[in-house]
C-alpha cells in the first residue's frame, strides 16, 4: 500500500453525527463556514482555501494551506497618565506597577509619550506567534459548541447538547491528530463510511485523500456533487416518460437525506390519476420526497422517481417497498377525495361552524360571514361591475369551505386548491374556482398575487379580517412572534392594493379597516382597535415605498398626507421624486411655499374681499383664480407631475406679491385679507405632501 505524503499545512475536521434533519443541516453547513472563517481570523491563522461539506451523518471542514503558526506581532498598550503613574519623587506608583504586571512586562519596558491629551505611559510587548497545532484544539471544540440548532438534545451521561448525538470526531493537521473533545467523544484520525454499505472504521492519512476514500466507502461527502448526481439520474429515468417535476425545496431535502444516492423508477396504478394532480404531487413530494413525472402533453404520468440511500444491488426490492407505500398514500387520498365530492362545498360550508378560528372571533363560519360583508363593501367603494361583484361574493361564501373537508385535513397545504377543484365539480364558474384557489395569495415573500379581480377582493377581505380581528382581540404580534402571520398579511394587502388592483382603484385602507372593525363581534368594535390596526399598516407602507427606491424624505412627505391610500401614495412618490430631480423647478416651488407658510395664519381663512385689493394683490389673485381649477383637476385625475409643474409656475407672481405688497400692515382688515390670499396658495400645495419634510 502506498503511503500518501501529507501536506503539513492542511486541516481536516469532521463531526460524525447520527442522521441529522435536512433543514437544520443546511443552516449548520452555512454556519460552520462563517464560524471557521471568523475563528481563524481571530487567532491570526492565514489559509489558502476553506471548504465545508455535509451529509446526513457528518459536517466536514477542510482548510488548505493553513499557516503553521501565527505571525509574531508587536502589541502596544496605553496606560495611565504620567501624573498617576509616577509619584512626586518620580517613583512608580501602584497603578503603574499593576498596569505592567497585568501586561506581563517589566517596568523597564514602560515609556512615557507626549500625546494631544497630555503625557501617558505606554507599554510595547512583542508577542511570539503560537503554533497552529496548539491553537486548534480550542478552536475546533468551539466550532462544535457554537453551532446554533433550532432544537438540541442531550444523550447518555454527557452534559453537552447537539442536534443529534455526536459519535466521532476526525481532526488532523497534516498527518498529526489534533486533540479535540466534545462530551465523552475524543478525536482521532478515523472516520466512517455509509451506515449500511461500509461499516468499518476508515483511517485518513491526509486531507487530500478524504473525499476519494469516503467515495470508495459509499459516501459522496460533497453536497453539490450529490445534487448533480441526483438531478442527472432523475432526468435520465424520467426521459422515456416525460419530464420530472423537481421542486427546489424537495430536492434540497433529498440531497441531505442520502450519502450515496441512487435513483429508482417506480410507478403507481393508473386509476389514481383521476384524483387532482395537485393531491398526487403533494403526496409524492411532501409526504414521501418522491419526484413526479409530467408527460409531454402536460398531464401527470403514473411513474415517479425515488432517490434511495440503500444498496443499488437491492434496487428492485427497494422500489417495490416505495410503490407499496405510495399505493397506500394514494388510496387514502382517493378515498378522501371521493367522499368529499359526495358532500360538496355548500355542504362543507355548513360544517364550518364546528371549526374555531379564534376564541374571541368565533368559528370559520363567522369569519366567512365577515369576509362576505367586507367584499360587499369593496364592491361598493371600488364600483365593481355587477357580474364581477357577484363572482367575488360567491367565491367569498365558498372560500373557506374546503377547510372542513377530509382532503384538506390530510393535505393542509392544498387549502384553496382543493376548494377550487370541488367548486368546478359542483358546477361553479371558472372565475369562482380560481378566486377560491388564489385568495390565499401572496402566501410568502415573492409569491404571485391573485390574478383576477374577484380573487383580489376575496384575498383582501380575508387578510384584513384576520389582521383587524386578531389585533382587536389583543393579540398584536410582539417581537418575532407572529402566530397568525399578521405582518405577512399586511404586506399581502399592500401588494395587492399597490400592484394588482386596477389602476383607477384608489382604495382607502382606513375605510377598509373601519368596515372590517364594524363587522367584528360588538365587544371588539372600538376606536382604539381601528387606530391600532392603522398604526400596524403605516410603517409597512413606508418600508415598501422605500424598498421601491424612493428617498426617505419623499416617502415621509407623501405619507404625511396620503398614509391610508398606498396606491395613491406610490403615484405621488413617483411624481415628487422625479420633480425633485428638476433642481430649479423644485427650488421655485419650495421657496414659494416656504415664504408663504412662514407668514401664514390659519385663522385668516381663505375667503378674500376683492374690493380691498391693490394692483399686485389683484394680479396674484387673478393667477390663483386661473390655476386653482386646473390644479384641482390634476389632483382629481392623479396627474401629479402636471400638478407640481403648475404649482411651480407660480413662483414669479408670488415673489412679485411679496416684493410689492406689505402683508403685515397695521390695518387688521387688510392684513387678514392678504393672509387669506396666502392661505389660498397654501391650500393648493398642502393636499399633495408636507413639503416641510423635504430638505432643500
Amino acid at each position: 500500500m502506498d503511503i500518501i505524503k501529507p501536506y503539513v499545512s492542511d486541516l481536516l475536521f469532521e463531526i460524525g453525527v447520527e442522521e441529522m434533519p435536512s433543514a437544520p443541516l443546511n443552516a449548520a453547513h452555512a454556519q460552520l463556514e462563517k464560524l471557521a472563517q471568523v475563528a481563524l481570523a481571530d487567532i491570526r491563522l492565514d489559509y489558502k482555501e476553506l471548504q465545508v461539506y455535509s451529509t446526513p451523518r457528518r459536517l466536514s471542514l477542510l482548510v488548505k494551506g493553513l499557516a503553521d503558526s501565527q505571525e509574531d506581532i508587536q502589541v502596544e498598550y496605553k496606560g495611565p497618565s504620567k501624573q498617576i503613574a509616577y509619584d512626586s519623587d518620580g517613583e512608580p506608583t501602584q497603578a503603574l506597577q499593576g498596569f505592567a504586571r497585568g501586561k506581563g512586562l517589566d517596568l523597564s519596558d514602560i515609556e512615557v509619550r507626549e500625546t494631544d491629551g497630555g503625557q501617558y505611559v505606554y507599554a510595547v510587548k512583542n508577542e511570539k506567534g503560537q503554533a497552529a497545532k496548539d491553537l486548534l484544539p480550542d478552536l475546533l471544540a468551539g466550532l462544535i459548541a457554537k453551532l446554533d440548532w433550532p432544537k438540541k438534545q442531550r444523550w447518555g451521561s454527557s452534559d453537552v447538547h447537539f442536534i443529534r448525538p455526536v459519535r466521532w470526531i476526525l481532526a488532523i493537521l497534516g498527518s498529526q491528530t489534533i486533540n479535540v473533545s466534545f462530551g465523552d467523544v475524543r478525536s482521532s484520525n478515523w472516520t466512517y463510511g455509509h451506515r449500511f454499505l461500509s461499516t468499518q472504521q476508515i483511517p485518513i492519512q491526509a486531507m487530500r485523500e478524504y473525499k476519494n476514500v469516503l467515495r470508495g466507502n459509499k459516501v459522496i461527502v460533497d453536497h453539490d456533487k450529490r445534487r448533480e448526481m441526483i438531478l442527472s439520474s432523475i432526468d435520465e429515468l424520467a426521459a422515456p416518460h416525460g419530464k420530472a417535476l423537481v421542486p427546489d425545496k424537495v430536492l434540497d431535502e433529498v440531497v441531505n437525506l442520502v450519502e450515496f444516492p441512487s435513483a429508482l423508477l417506480c410507478s403507481f396504478d393508473r386509476e389514481f390519476l383521476r384524483v387532482p394532480r395537485e393531491i398526487l404531487e403533494y403526496a409524492m413530494n411532501s409526504h414521501q420526497r418522491y419526484f413526479a413525472i409530467q408527460t409531454h402533453d402536460g398531464s401527470l404520468d403514473n411513474h415517479f422517481v425515488v432517490i434511495s440511500n440503500g444498496d443499488p444491488a437491492c434496487a428492485q426490492k427497494i422500489a417495490y417497498g416505495h410503490e407499496s407505500v405510495i399505493r397506500a398514500r394514494l388510496a387514502d387520498a382517493a378515498f378522501f377525495y371521493d367522499e368529499d365530492l359526495k358532500i360538496g362545498l355548500d355542504g362543507w360550508c355548513d360544517r364550518l361552524d364546528s371549526l374555531l378560528f379564534q376564541q374571541k372571533l368565533g368559528s370559520l363560519a363567522d369569519k366567512t360571514a365577515r369576509i362576505v360583508q367586507i367584499v360587499e363593501y369593496l364592491n361598493e367603494v371600488l364600483d365593481v361591475p355587477d357580474d364581477v361583484a357577484h363572482t367575488a361574493l360567491r367565491a367569498a361564501e365558498l372560500a373557506k369551505a374546503d377547510l372542513a373537508s377530509s382532503t384538506v385535513v390530510e393535505f393542509t397545504e392544498l387549502q384553496g386548491t382543493v376548494g377550487a377543484h370541488y367548486a368546478s365539480c359542483q358546477g361553479e364558474s371558472t372565475e369562482i374556482a380560481r378566486a377560491i384557489e388564489e385568495h390565499y395569495r401572496p402566501r410568502y415573500s415573492g409569491d404571485s398575487l391573485p390574478a383576477t379581480l374577484p380573487a383580489q377582493l376575496v384575498s383582501l377581505a380575508d387578510k384584513v379580517d384576520t389582521i383587524t380581528g386578531i389585533i382587536a382581540a389583543g393579540k398584536r404580534p410582539k417581537g418575532s412572534s407572529d402566530p397568525f402571520a399578521l405582518r405577512r398579511n399586511v404586506i399581502g394587502v399592500l401588494r395587492i392594493v399597490m400592484d394588482a388592483l386596477p389602476a383607477d382603484a384608489d382604495l382607502d385602507i382606513a375605510g377598509l379597516i373601519a368596515r372590517s372593525i364594524s363587522v367584528l363581534p360588538e365587544d371588539l368594535q372600538t376606536d382604539d382597535a381601528a387606530q391600532s390596526v392603522l398604526d400596524f399598516f403605516t410603517p409597512r407602507i413606508d418600508t415598501i415605498l422605500r424598498d421601491a427606491g424612493y428617498s426617505t424624505e419623499v416617502v415621509s412627505a407623501v405619507l404625511a398626507n396620503s398614509a391610508t391610500r398606498p396606491a395613491d401614495a406610490c403615484k405621488r412618490c413617483i411624481a415628487l421624486q422625479d420633480f425633485l430631480e428638476q433642481g430649479d423647478v423644485w427650488e421655485n416651488l419650495s421657496t414659494a411655499y416656504t415664504r408663504a407658510k412662514n407668514l401664514s395664519d390659519s385663522e385668516a381663512g381663505i375667503s378674500v374681499n376683492v374690493t380691498l385689493f391693490e394692483q399686485h394683490e389683484q394680479a396674484f389673485y387673478d393667477v390663483l383664480a386661473v390655476i386653482e381649477p386646473r390644479v384641482q383637476d390634476y389632483l382629481t385625475q392623479q396627474a401629479y407631475r402636471e400638478y407640481l409643474d403648475e404649482l411651480a409656475s407660480m413662483r414669479e407672481p408670488l415673489d412679485d406679491f411679496f416684493d410689492k405688497v406689505m402683508i403685515m400692515v397695521d390695518d387688521p382688515d387688510l392684513r387678514r385679507n392678504r393672509l387669506a390670499l396666502l392661505n389660498m396658495f397654501i391650500a393648493l400645495v398642502e393636499p399633495f405632501a408636507d413639503f416641510r419634510r423635504l430638505s432643500k
